[in-house]
This record gives C-alpha cells, structure tokens and sequence, in this order.
C-alpha cells in the first residue's frame, strides 16, 4: 500500500480515469426523485450494521405500527423497539430515532426535515451529524438520495476500494475519507461513482478473494501490484459486461441492492 499521500492534480486525474471505466463497465445509474428526508434518514438509520431485506422489514414495520412520525414520536422507546427489532440492534436503533423525532418536533414544531433543501450542504450535513448514530455517511448518504445532493458517500466497499487504488492511506478511516475524496469528484458524478463502486466492490474488488485478474484497473493498483505471483485468487464468477447487466439500487445507510451487511453510521 502507499505510504505517501498522492498529490490532489493524481488524485483527481485518478478519479477520473476510475469514474469513467467503471460507466464504461456499469454504465449510468438512474438518479431517483427527491424523497421525503425524515423518511431517508430513518430508513438509513435501520439499515446500520443489517441487510437490506432485513431494514426494509424494520421499516415497513414501523410504518404499520405508527402510520405518521407525530404517531412514532408520542409513543415510547421499547414501542419502537419493538416494531424495528427486524433490524437488529432494535433498543439502540430505536432510541436514536425517538431521540431525533423528539428534538425535530421541539426544534422546528413539527416532524418534517423539508426545509433542508433550502440548506446548504454544509449547513445540512452539520445539523444531521450533530445527532448520536449519525454520522458523515449516514447524513451524505440520506441527503445524496433523498434530496438529489452531489454528495460522495464512503461506505465499506467504496472504503477498501479506495485504499486499494491507492486514493487514500490505508490508516484513513471512512469519515476522514469522505473529506479526502469527496472534493476530488467531479462535479455532478458523486451518485454515479458511489453507484458503480458499490457495484464494483460487490463483484469484482470483493473484500474477500477480488477478482484482480478480471479487474481493469490493475495498472493503477497499488494493492494488486503489491501481490506477490500466485498470490491473487480469482473468482469464478465475471464480472458484468454492460449497464443492461446491472440493476443500480439504493446504497446502505446507502439503498442499497444488496442482502449482505452494511456498516455503521
């Protein structure tokens, strides 16, 4: 692995080049329409450290149990743990989302966080993240879907990925990463390239056994180089040849296409 930082005119020349394979690979995935954001966040919330199948349950649940967010606020911590014990973690979780609802009707005096799209960026991620459970991923990913911001997520995947390629320190965490990268992006791809590294982390640079002999980017990969001959073990499977092979869904604590853990806040 690299053990000095690249220089940012490398890292973006990089980003570029990674950007446009991986549209040549996955090709474009479709960006959604804005969504209600107290609805994103909370589905974020219950997609922490579970499956998607497993979040969309706890959701649902909720949703049946307490129709509307005035319903879920007035009813107790162990109510709401019970509805999205599906999710795993269903007191941690719970408390959380009690917490926010709580705070949101007496900051604001009313459960709505529709008046973030007049935010900035800045002004958005700050008031998310200044809440226990929510963290730089939780806030971008919640704001990237469901308020159509350019905001670059780093969850596990796009996380190893990146220290594979070398874009960052293989000692920089996730949170550190998102400020790292994130400016390095070109303007207006931040969905795509979080769409099509998942895509990617999930086929080919698996965090077990990556498929490096089938991966186009060798050339650039400090990781791959760094296999001694012999060392790499690829997989059976291939990796898919056109967009029309691939489905873009939503990202944990991103949406999130995939039945395998995601990773905390």
């Amino acid at each position: 692995m690299p053990k000095e930082s690249i220089k940012p005119a490398n890292l973006k020349r990089k980003i570029i080049r990674l950007a446009d394979g991986l549209r040549d690979l996955f090709g474009m995935p479709k960006r959604p329409r804005r969504a209600n954001i107290l609805d994103a966040l909370v589905e974020t919330l219950l997609s922490q450290g579970t499956t998607d199948h497993n979040r969309d349950m706890a959701f649902g649940e909720l949703k049946r149990q307490f129709p509307d967010w005035e319903a879920a606020a007035g009813a107790t911590e162990r109510a709401l743990a019970r509805a999205v014990k599906s999710a795993g973690l269903g007191n941690q979780k719970a408390a959380r989302i009690h917490s926010f609802l709580q705070w949101l009707k007496s900051e604001t005096g009313a459960l709505s966080l529709e008046f973030m799209h007049e935010t900035t960026d800045d002004e958005a991620v700050a008031l998310l993240t200044r809440h226990k459970g929510i963290g730089v991923k939780t806030a971008y990913v919640t704001l990237m879907w469901a308020s159509s911001r350019d905001l670059f997520a780093v969850d596990v995947h796009i996380h190893r990925i990146a220290i594979r390629l070398g874009l960052i320190d293989e000692k920089t965490g996730p949170e550190k990463a998102h400020g790292e990268l994130g400016p390095h992006v070109p303007e207006g791809r931040a969905f795509e390239l979080h769409m099509n590294m998942l895509a990617f982390g999930r086929t080919i640079c698996t965090a077990r056994n990556p498929k490096c002999t089938e991966c186009g980017f060798r050339r650039m990969c400090p990781y791959f180089k760094s296999l001694k001959d012999g060392d790499a073990k690829p997989g059976t499977a291939r990796a898919p040849a056109r967009a029309t092979t691939r489905k873009a869904g939503r990202p944990s604590s991103n949406k999130r296409s995939t039945g395998k853990k995601q990773g905390t806040n």
